[in-house]
């Protein structure tokens, strides 16, 4: 296996139940070759099928390539969470990205 994606939903709220978080991961001797987007792709294709109406993405400060794979498929920046992660002994801002499905 070289790459996965999920769709989780986003809170265990009822009022929430049409949105989903996607997360994707790409081997790093394989990145650089559209794997990602592939895989960001069939998610959304996925989340469309089973009637999502927004998608959530979250993508750790310092993951430009992350950021990138997400806002070429449409998500967009809403805002940044600040230093709600710790990785290496850094504190990490998360950015929080969105995309309304049709």
């Amino acid at each position: 296996m070289i790459g996965w994606a999920s769709l989780t939903p986003w809170s265990d709220r009822r009022a929430y139940d049409e949105t989903a978080e996607t997360s994707f991961y790409v081997e790093s001797e394989s990145r650089g070759h559209g794997i990602g987007r592939q895989l960001k792709l069939a998610i959304i294709a996925e989340a469309r099928r089973l009637g999502f109406h927004s998608l959530i993405a979250r993508v750790a400060e310092g993951s430009g390539e992350s950021l990138h794979i997400n806002e070429s498929v449409g998500f967009t920046r809403v805002g940044v969470l600040k230093e709600v992660g710790k990785k290496f002994g850094q504190r990490l801002s998360v950015h929080l990205l969105q995309l309304i499905l049709d």
